[in-house]
């Protein structure tokens, strides 16, 4: 069954109205009718069945049958943030990222990056981004949909908006010593801020900078991976300890 994410505007009693692309793909893509059934998800990730009553060109509208609380959210909050990478490769680390239950994302503009942004081209880009991360949370059954940042930020930003997780680690191809199993952490983790670095690897100065920010430094072990698997495999370190998988 085909599903959407509306926002609390679209609720009235017994009722939910979509707007915006949703309608062309479900008049044009979908080819729905009057009588066919989608699902739709709600800010609090409650899931409805709905029955379409009314296909128009600028709304749909439908009638709620039933409505159930979804269980598909980590029990931690992950936010990543990972240095900008080259080509479309973090248009599949996003939608991958998504499917492992991130709970933010945020591009990094770091001093050895290699791809970088006009900034006429970030906006653009980072719709996209989030674009690519609500339709891989229809796809994956998630009942939230990862924010990714509308900037892409500096190393100084992040810090900020993650400022009160729980754990803080970035992921340093410099640490020899300390693996995941080895971070010292808090009884209970709901959430952490993890970082990656780009192609070049983290300057001396942002790993200082980053220690002084309460980031612990932490070991992936002796083989070099590539930027753009790197976060993906963080996440699903994370998620199997702290995390549901």
């Amino acid at each position: 069954m085909p599903r959407f994410f509306v926002t609390s505007e679209g609720f009235s009693e017994n009722a939910v109205t979509l707007k915006g692309s949703d309608v062309n793909h479900i008049r044009t893509v979908l080819r729905m009718k009057p009588g066919d059934r989608i699902e739709v998800i709600d800010p609090q990730g409650f899931q409805y069945e709905v029955v379409l009553a009314e296909v128009d060109r600028d709304c749909v509208r439908g009638e709620i049958l039933s409505r159930i609380e979804m269980e598909t959210e980590s029990p931690v909050n992950i936010w990543m943030g990972q240095a900008l990478i080259k080509g479309n490769a973090f248009d599949l680390l996003v939608r991958k990222a998504t499917e492992l239950g991130v709970h933010s994302i945020g591009a990094l503009r770091t001093q050895r990056c290699v791809a970088r942004l006009a900034k006429e081209a970030e906006r653009y880009r980072t719709q996209r981004w989030q674009r690519i991360a609500e339709e891989a949370s229809k796809q994956c059954g998630r009942s939230r949909i990862p924010q990714v940042n509308p900037s892409v930020l500096s190393l100084e930003a992040f810090c900020q908006q993650s400022a009160d997780c729980d754990l803080k680690l970035v992921f340093w191809e410099g640490e020899n010593t300390t693996r995941l199993q080895d971070v010292s952490a808090p009884d209970s983790v709901s959430s952490i801020a993890c970082l990656t670095g780009p192609e070049g690897g983290w300057a001396a100065e942002e790993i200082s900078f980053l220690k002084e920010q309460e980031f612990q430094t932490v070991s992936l072990g002796p083989r070099l991976l590539k930027a753009d698997s790197v976060s993906l495999i963080i996440l699903s370190l994370l998620q199997h300890r702290w995390g549901d998988l």
